[in-house]
């Protein structure tokens, strides 16, 4: 597989795209690594091997997760328009903190290669050490590693482009980068799109209201008022469960997903919507989820976060006066943690296991 570009640079090292396999072949072969690491090496192997595809497994935004065919061009030119637009320099110092199971994890390695960054990396957890990396020109993380690094330290200052992806930003979250410089983005995207395929800035005094679309990227919507996305690196358009709202052909405000959508007693409603507005209320995370009801056909069951005793009848009483009569959950539940994918997402599949009657 042939590529334009020559090298890349690991942890202040740089290598030739030839001598790069034989490093990291030796690097699995003579030091005890952890499986996390073994894997970012494995990466970088395959992606230079003559193969002009890789292999991942599907976000299961077009439904159950299966293992797709991405090419190898087609990572490269995603990779391109994030470099473009964040305008990310050679040599620029990136951090990768996301498994590369996933494609959010994977892409950064390929952003590393097309732009010759220089790339770090930290063991993926819930909350990453910033501290030893000093100014970091790139990174990507998923809302939860944010929220623990922004209420723990300042690292997140030290980070120029921060890209957020994978699951919907809390309120009380994005209303913490308003005092931030930085260039901080949510992004939308899947493993089927390679990566994000739009970004909506929320660092700063004036963030973006919507996401906008990047080079090479068209969008529509279907009878369902669900996004249908095209790109010029794409053989076949995305057609998702993604609800949004278009602003115009360059711009769409994300809604939820249609699969979640829970119907009660004939409103339907949309459990991230709910989410976001309930942490906000009782500054807990939180899931909600529909559980069958003879009379409702669903109830909400509230799913709250906390390690800490909770009082549940102040949590109902605040909710109560702050939602809609509709909107109030008929139980509520309190778990040590929320049940997460190993990307950090909540495991919706796993949430109404949580809750016995």
């Amino acid at each position: 597989m042939k590529f334009n570009f020559s090298s890349i640079k690991l942890k202040n090292q740089r290598f030739s795209l030839e001598d790069l396999p034989v490093y990291c072949e030796n690097k699995l072969l003579k030091t005890q690594l952890p499986e996390w690491e073994e894997k970012i090496y494995q990466f970088l192997i395959d992606f230079l091997d003559e193969k002009d595809y890789i292999e991942q497994l599907s976000s299961g935004t077009t439904g159950t997760p299966k293992k797709i065919k991405l090419t190898k061009m087609a990572l490269v030119e995603s990779a391109n328009n994030t470099i473009n637009k964040l305008d990310l320099e050679w040599n620029a110092k990136a951090l990768l903190c996301l498994p590369v199971d996933y494609i959010a994890g994977k892409m950064m390695i390929v952003r590393s290669f097309a732009a010759g960054l220089n790339l770090f990396w930290e063991e993926p957890s819930s909350m990453p050490d910033l501290a030893n990396y000093g100014q970091i020109d790139f990174c990507a993380m998923v809302p939860i590693q944010v929220y623990n690094s922004i209420t723990n330290n300042d690292a997140l200052n030290n980070i120029r482009n921060l890209i957020i992806g994978g699951a919907e930003m809390r309120s009380d979250l994005l209303a913490l980068f308003s005092n931030l410089t930085n260039n901080i983005y949510e992004t939308f995207g899947m493993a089927e799109t390679c990566s994000h395929i739009a970004l909506r800035k929320i660092s700063g005094k004036n963030p973006d209201k919507y996401f906008e679309i990047l080079p090479g990227v068209t969008i529509s919507i279907d009878k369902r008022c669900c996004l249908v996305i095209n790109t010029s690196y794409l053989d076949s358009e995305i057609i998702t469960n993604d609800a949004v709202e278009l602003i115009d052909n360059k711009h769409f405000i994300w809604k939820g997903r249609i699969d979640n959508l829970i119907n009660t007693g004939g409103i339907k409603v949309r459990p991230e919507e709910l989410e976001a507005t309930i942490a906000k209320i009782i500054d807990l995370e939180c899931a909600v989820v529909g559980v069958k009801d003879e009379k409702l056909g669903q109830k909400i069951v509230l799913i709250a976060e906390s390690e800490k005793e909770v009082d549940k009848d102040e949590l109902l009483l605040f909710m109560k006066e702050n939602l809609q009569t509709y909107q109030v959950p008929r139980k509520i539940v309190v778990v040590d943690k929320l049940p997460r994918t190993n990307s950090f997402k909540i495991d919706r599949s796993k949430l109404e296991g949580l809750i016995s009657d």
